[in-house]
This record gives C-alpha cells, structure tokens and sequence, in this order.
C-alpha cells in the first residue's frame, strides 16, 4: 500500500476516534457529489468497515444539480461496479439556483435545496448519520469566509447534530488536506465528475482559498497552524463585543422595530 493511502487512512481514522464520529450500529447516508473528497470519503468508510471493531452500514446519496445529464449516469455506473448500496436523486435546483429570478446568491440556494434534499432521503432510508465530504481545507476556508463576509469567528464542525439529534452530519475528513485528498485519489484511480457549476470560479470561497494559497506558499506551517487555532481560541486576548447601532430615520429617531413573525414561524 502506497504511503499516501495509509496516510489519508490515518487522518480518517483519527478524525473518527478524536471527534467520536461514528458508532456500532449506525446508518449512514453519504453525500456523494462526484469530486475527489466525496469519491474518497465514500471509498476509505467502506474500506474501513472491514477492518473496524464496529459494525455500521452505508449508502451513497447523490443529489443531481440539474446541469449535465450525463454525470449521474456515470456515478451510477461507477456505483453498480462497485457494489456499493446507492440512490440518486435528478433534480434542477442548480438551474433554478442560476435562473434569472434568483441572480443574487446562487450558491446558497443550491446548497439549500441540495442538503434539504439529501435530509429528506436520509431519513427516508432510516439513516441516522449523513457523512459529508468537507476536507480540512474547508474548515478553514470558511473559517476566513466568516471573519470576511459575516463578521464572526465560526467555521463549520466535525460532528454537527439536527432536529434534536434524530440526525448528525459528519465530516471524517476534518484532518485531512486537499493535496493529500486529492494524491489519494489518483493513487486509487477514482473516476471524478466535471464540475459544471457556472458559479465554480465565482465564490467568495474561491477568493479566500487563493489567499490562502499564496499564505501556504510561504510557509509550510500556516494551515495546521489555522486550523489548530480554531478550537483552542483565548477569549481573555479578544475585545468584548461591540453593540452595532440601529439605523437612524430621517427625522433623527431611531426606528421602531416593526412587529412580525419571529424566526421560527417563518
């Protein structure tokens, strides 16, 4: 075996036991989009499942965008000569992300509709765990993504629970770096799927990771050190929050606060 195997074994491993991913027992649907991280994380959980003390069950959920008709045929292809256990979901959230009543933020609803999607069709199949793909470069690129755009220190976390913990999403690739994800998977020779988002080179994210990029080139250490950071934050060292002040009215009076529904009656 190829030390780049073993090596991304090793941080999927350590991800599993440091954050308590997975259990005996558990169900778990896995978002598979296509890309290296998906292709690989689907590949190493059921690689693990032979040599695991535990016993778990997976299921590869694709939610198709909508952009090329071709792409879930050939997952399914790839998934049928596999064996693995699989569903696929055609949709056109990406072309209703894209259209023109949405010009705004095409990405978030997208993603919005493509993880409700995938919710949906977990529950469906009484999978109590939805394993994503996100690598460690993602824990740190929205890390400055929120410190940029949203103006708070949060990122994205390995083990995340919804509805009262009916659901956990996990992320077993949370220590593992986008270059190792993606040797690995030349080194497997896992066929990927072309990315036909018009939004790809668009993002925000695709800002931050070419900041990052010039960061890493000059040292080495940047990412682990960024991404140690994140939990172990000294809040004795931070300022205190600052209260942002309401708009004012013409007439100089701050603005009463219209009444409507709260939250969650939207």
């Amino acid at each position: 075996m190829a030390f780049i195997e073993r090596e991304v074994r090793r941080l999927m491993g350590r991800a599993i036991h440091h954050y308590d991913l997975i259990e005996n027992g558990d169900s778990i649907a896995v978002g598979v989009s296509g890309g290296k991280d998906s292709m690989l994380l689907l590949w190493l959980l059921r690689e693990r499942m032979a040599r695991a003390p535990i016993d778990y069950n997976l299921v590869a959920v694709h939610v198709d965008p909508g952009f090329d008709s071709e792409s879930p045929q050939r997952l399914e292809e790839f998934f049928i000569r596999e064996q693995f256990t699989y569903e696929i979901i055609r949709t056109d959230h990406g072309i209703r992300a894209h259209s023109r009543e949405n010009r705004e933020n095409p990405c978030f609803l997208c993603a919005r509709l493509r993880r409700k999607a995938l919710f949906e069709k977990a529950r469906e199949l009484g999978c109590d765990k939805i394993a994503l793909g996100h690598n460690q470069d993602d824990f740190i690129e929205t890390f400055f993504i929120n410190i940029c755009y949203a103006g708070q220190v949060a990122a994205i976390v390995p083990s995340q629970p919804f509805f009262g913990g009916k659901v956990t999403v996990i992320r077993p690739l949370a220590m593992t770096p986008a270059g190792k994800v993606e040797r690995a998977v030349k080194r497997l020779g896992l066929p990927l799927l072309e990315n036909c988002c018009p939004s790809l080179e668009k993002n925000k994210r695709s800002q931050v990771r070419n900041l990052l990029e010039t960061l890493y080139s000059h040292n080495e250490k940047v990412r682990g050190n960024v991404f140690h950071a994140m939990s172990h934050v000294n809040e004795e060292y931070l300022p205190p929050p600052v209260k942002r002040s309401r708009p004012r009215s013409s007439s100089g009076r701050r603005p009463v606060p219209e009444k409507g529904p709260k939250n969650h009656e939207l």
